[in-house]
């Protein structure tokens, strides 16, 4: 038989992760010292922190490991080829969508004037307001970005679907932009009346030929593992805030059901995060102040608040804008399961 400390060292799982996992139900100790406490393990321990380990890989949760059974992964087979189904669809209409609903790219024709970085000055209702000092408060600029680039060859990055002399492309819309006295004139589409309703104004910052590496933001994810035993266990999402400052748990904001169903955090540092649509399971990172996506380069920070006898997580929630922004405006709320 062996320790828990050989037992970490064989399998390479943390003395804490063994402990919770037992917790959990997940794993028991085949014999425990009635005089000293010991716990003692023997082969068929490696082979079931070998399987935990494996189904985790897999996208199990801790939940559905404990339970695991023919149905359960049917359910998950079933669940996987559901949503290699939604991608394939996906793919398939992110193939055609610049040729349905009237969106068709024009062939590219190079302008070497506009290729770099632009930063926005202004927003006007007409190019000549823009002379006469005839501003619109930046607040109702739905373009809501300071920068803008275009890369050399009409290339794309993120929403942006590229773009040719006179045209830029974003999302499934063609925003016409002229440049009057070394300014960009950015026409600004009204998504029901497919019309420009404004302009953004952009001046030139530099003509670096970027890709979209160069422009994409990146967090420092080297993070030294710190660990807060408060946040240790499941945490249900519960809303889906603007300003933690004012929340108030009995009023809920966010009425349509959460894409994010819970967070697991696990005492190694490991984070499983589960959805509602799909019974999809994701492995991120966490320490302690902050949710670690590796894959992503993003970290965000979370704060916990106690409301009556009941704790709550705010998280800061970084999706696609803010990696090309800088900017969020949401927040996840969780409540810790007791």
């Amino acid at each position: 038989m062996i320790k828990i400390g050989e037992l970490s060292n064989i399998t390479g799982v943390s003395i804490q992760t063994i402990r919770y996992y037992e917790n959990e139900g997940l794993i028991y100790p085949v014999e425990v010292d009635k005089w000293t406490n010991y716990r003692y393990y023997d082969d068929s321990s490696i082979k079931r922190l070998s399987e935990i380990s494996y189904l985790k890989s897999l996208g199990f949760s801790l939940n559905e490991i404990k339970n695991l059974n023919e149905n359960v992964i049917k359910e998950k087979v079933s669940q996987t080829k559901i949503d290699i189904r939604n991608l394939n669809d996906n793919l398939h209409k992110l193939s055609s969508v610049f040729s349905k609903g009237g969106f068709f790219m024009k062939n590219f024709v190079n302008d070497e004037r506009v290729i770099g970085k632009w930063k926005k000055i202004a927003v006007v209702k007409e190019k000549e307001d823009y002379y006469l000092n005839k501003f619109i408060n930046d607040e109702i600029f739905d373009f809501d970005f300071e920068n803008i680039y275009f890369l050399p060859n009409g290339k794309d990055y993120w929403a942006f679907a590229g773009w040719t002399k006179g045209m830029l492309y974003y999302k499934v819309f063609q925003f016409p932009y002229e440049i009057i006295d070394d300014k960009l004139f950015l026409g600004i589409i009204d998504y029901k009346t497919n019309k420009v309703y404004e302009y953004g104004v952009f001046e030139k910052v530099d003509s670096k030929h970027y890709t979209e590496d160069d422009i994409r933001i990146k967090n420092d994810t080297n993070i030294e593992f710190t660990l807060d035993e408060r946040v240790i266990g499941f945490w249900d999402a519960v809303d889906f805030i603007q300003d933690p400052s004012i929340y108030n748990p009995n009023e809920k904001t966010e009425t349509k059901e959460l894409n994010v169903k819970r967070y697991t955090f696990e005492p190694d540092g490991t984070l499983i995060v589960t959805y509602n649509d799909t019974n999809e399971a994701k492995k991120k990172n966490w320490s302690k102040n902050f949710i670690i996506n590796k894959a992503l380069k993003g970290v965000s920070n979370y704060k916990i608040k106690k409301f009556g006898d009941e704790d709550y997580m705010f998280v800061e929630w970084k999706i696609g804008p803010y990696f090309y922004t800088g900017k969020f405006y949401n927040y996840y709320v969780f409540k810790k399961i007791k």
